[in-house]
């Protein structure tokens, strides 16, 4: 399949071996196009073990693998909230790619997900939460939708979540700026058709990641429960009996990418096994 052979897709937050963004990286990929990868530099240290012991190396394994696909790659990292980062992150895909003609905006921060409600987070948790986000959102958007309007046109993919259509007992800042995003997106959307380019949305349900064991790590510590406790809860609740995996949620964002898509903008689209239906 290559309908999307001879873009440039530019995606944030790619850096994590079990996370959507790798995943979306590689079926952009396995469609055609060549992939700007990103994400904040990461400690190795911090790796979770499964990483550590197969040796990732962050973005860079991630390109390697677009690479042995046969598509070309470049590896950034990049900090959504420095607005330098994310211009010489774009001046990089045009001159050695040729322009950027998809965005994902993948990358952001679990706030803490349900560790504990807003009364109790720190003030830090919060603000680092809508700098990476929000602000981060806005600043890519900017620096690539410029880009995207000299080049004639682009698709923009933004990464909610079903947090972002529903209130969540104790998901701190995260509810609140997945929520904003789709605000941004629709009036986006409304401006930026004048310029060919489309603006629309995924709103991932519980999804197979570290990102998401991590949420049900700290439901669990703070209920006092055996570990994989609420991920097993989560997964009898679910209607289909299961979390997505991240190559269902980047199917649509392939599909959102591609002309198939091509009279959608301003929408949002739940990935989530029917949990809503709205």
């Amino acid at each position: 399949m290559t309908r999307l052979a001879g873009r440039v897709a530019l995606v944030t937050g790619a850096g994590r071996y079990r996370g959507i963004g790798r995943a979306i990286v590689l079926r952009l990929a396995e469609e055609g196009a060549d992939i700007v990868v990103t994400a904040r530099q990461r400690d190795p240290s911090t790796f979770p073990p499964h990483e550590q012991e197969m040796g990732w190396n962050g973005i860079e394994s991630v390109a390697e693998e677009v690479r042995g696909m046969g598509r070309r790659a470049l590896a950034i990292d990049c900090d959504v909230t420095d607005k330098d980062d994310l211009q010489r992150t774009v001046d990089a895909a045009v001159a050695e790619l040729g322009g950027i003609h998809i965005l994902v905006n993948n990358a952001a921060l679990p706030s803490e997900a349900g560790a504990a409600p807003i009364l109790e987070m720190t003030d830090e948790n919060w603000y680092e939460t809508v700098d990476v986000n929000l602000h981060g959102l806005y600043h890519t958007i900017r620096a690539v939708g410029r880009e995207m309007v000299k080049g004639g046109g682009g698709s923009i993919i933004n990464i909610s979540s079903t947090a972002g259509r529903i209130g969540i007992p104790n998901y701190g800042a995260y509810c609140a700026t997945k929520w904003a995003m789709h605000g941004l997106t629709q009036q986006l959307a409304l401006e930026l058709a004048k310029d060919n380019i489309r603006v629309n949305i995924v709103c991932p349900g519980s999804t197979d990641t570290d990102m998401m064991d991590g949420t049900f790590g700290r439901y669990d510590e703070v209920a006092g429960a055996e570990p994989g406790t609420s991920k097993a809860a989560i997964r009898r609740a679910l209607l289909m009996g299961r979390q997505a995996t991240v190559e269902e949620q980047a199917a649509v964002v392939a599909f959102l990418a591609s002309d198939d898509s091509s009279y959608m903008t301003g929408q949002a689209l739940n990935v989530d096994g029917g949990s809503r239906m709205d």
